[in-house]
């Protein structure tokens, strides 16, 4: 517990400094980090790391879609995904051949962390290279941190019908709802403070975001602990004490960037 806490209370502010101070490509810095390091963690609980082309070639793709956003945009991240499909798809058929089991197993774990969860994360970079982007980024984050406060209360207080009994037991109908309406309730106070900082946005708008985003903040935690449970891994890593791995510690938020990025600039919030 106390290498918990003492991670969490490095960690957190180093990360947050990093987000708002540091220049923009500090941002692609860490989520290349994340995504290549979540890579083999995803490939080693699944025993799949032997392979090391199709684990080369994803940590490849993983840290490409966090260089195509900084340098191209969001929405030129097509140009990775193209060639590592193709790729991926000959890697897979030349390990058939040669007898190196890889299996759908496998080729869905290369496609989950070198597109999708890169894809979600490179969300990230593209609100911190927008305007205000030092402020914006941090929308995400308080839909997913926010909500999962929210929700481990509202679960403690009141919970007692499970919502997943099979995926994650500890989760309940009560804690799904308290963490909807804190990550609403969070990002119509986030919007507030953004006001001291002259950064005018609609309240009920940033509402919205903050339902949607910390939906799929909920989703992204039972997909990736659906994982989890699927190979028999407690944690995807060891990277910090108390907290698992890179996967650990950004699976929600890989799911409630893009939706959070796609829902601003949508709604046109700001």
């Amino acid at each position: 517990m106390k290498a918990r806490l003492l991670v969490a209370a490095v960690g957190v502010p180093a990360i947050l400094a990093l987000l708002c101070f540091a220049p923009a490509w500090a941002t692609t810095v860490l989520f290349c980090g994340v995504t290549v390091l979540g890579t083999w963690e995803l490939f080693h609980i699944l025993h799949v790391d032997s392979r090391r082309g199709a684990l080369c070639l994803t940590m490849a793709s993983s840290a490409a879609v966090q260089l195509v956003v900084y340098f191209l945009g969001y929405n030129k991240t097509v140009l990775v995904f193209l060639p590592f499909a193709l790729l991926l798809f000959l890697c897979w058929v030349a390990y058939y051949e040669r007898e190196e089991p890889f299996g759908l197993e496998g080729l869905a774990a290369a496609l989950f962390s070198g597109a999708f969860v890169p894809l979600g994360l490179g969300a990230m970079t593209a609100l911190r290279l927008s305007r205000r982007g030092d402020l914006l980024v941090l929308a995400p984050l308080v839909a997913t941190f926010v909500g999962d406060s929210g929700a481990y209360f509202a679960g403690r207080a009141l919970g007692k019908r499970k919502m997943s009994k099979r995926t994650s037991p500890n989760k309940t109908i009560a804690g799904l709802l308290g963490g909807l309406l804190s990550a609403t309730l969070g990002m119509v106070l986030y919007g507030l403070v953004l006001r001291l900082f002259g950064l005018y946005g609609s309240l009920w708008k940033l509402g919205v975001v903050g339902l949607l985003a910390g939906a799929a903040a909920q989703l992204g935690d039972l997909s990736f602990s659906l994982l989890k449970r699927h190979t028999g891994a407690k944690d995807y890593g060891h990277l910090l004490p108390g907290h698992g791995g890179a996967y650990d510690r950004f699976d929600s938020t890989s799911f409630a960037a893009p939706v959070t990025l796609v829902l601003l600039r949508l709604l046109e919030v700001f």
